[in-house]
């Protein structure tokens, strides 16, 4: 079954294909791109935050060089989430998996260390989070915390996402719709 993310993310990723391709990311673009991931991960509410977000995803989609794919896992609650932090939580796991290729190119067919990077990036924001607002708490990714605090979160990646390993049907994963900021 196709879910509605997917759809969407076809959209968001044919409409710059569409436009007109881009050359590949620069050596500037990507150190942006780092250092924005970081700054989302030690502070998901600064007051600039959304910005931060959109200016990521579109320059995700955009570049040719930074494959990012998506797939079914344990941060699929956050996608449905229609809470203030479940959305931008998501996302972050796709900043997380395009910062690891960009600093880790070599690991761009390395699915398990590429989900699992983006996992621990929203769990490097999860706990920033709960830092500011208590209240953020949710239990699937408190489970991921005590998953990865017993050093077996790449099993667990490897476990439940293994669909992901395969190679796509069809060019429909990647990142989420503009929608989730």
């Amino acid at each position: 079954m196709i879910r509605p993310l997917l759809v969407a993310t076809a959209l968001a990723l044919l409409v710059p294909a569409l436009a007109g391709a881009r050359g590949p990311s620069t050596a500037e673009e990507r150190r942006r791109a780092v250092q924005t991931t970081r700054k989302l991960e030690k502070d998901p509410l600064a007051r600039d935050a959304n910005d931060s977000r959109r200016w990521l995803l579109d320059w995700i989609v955009a570049i040719p060089d930074v494959q990012v794919r998506s797939c079914s896992g344990p941060l699929d609650v956050l996608v449905e989430d229609s809470g203030p932090h479940g959305r931008a939580l998501y996302l972050q796991s796709i900043f997380g998996m395009a910062t690891y290729l960009i600093e880790h190119p070599r690991a761009k067919d390395d699915w398990v260390a590429v989900q699992t990077a983006g996992i621990e990036s929203v769990l490097r924001a999860y706990r920033s989070l709960l830092r500011a607002d208590p209240e953020a708490r949710r239990d699937e990714l408190d489970a991921l915390l005590d998953t990865q605090k017993r050093g077996r979160l790449a099993q667990l990646v490897e476990d439940s996402m293994a669909e992901c390993g395969k190679p796509p049907k069809d060019e429909g994963m990647g990142p989420a719709p503009r929608g989730s900021i």
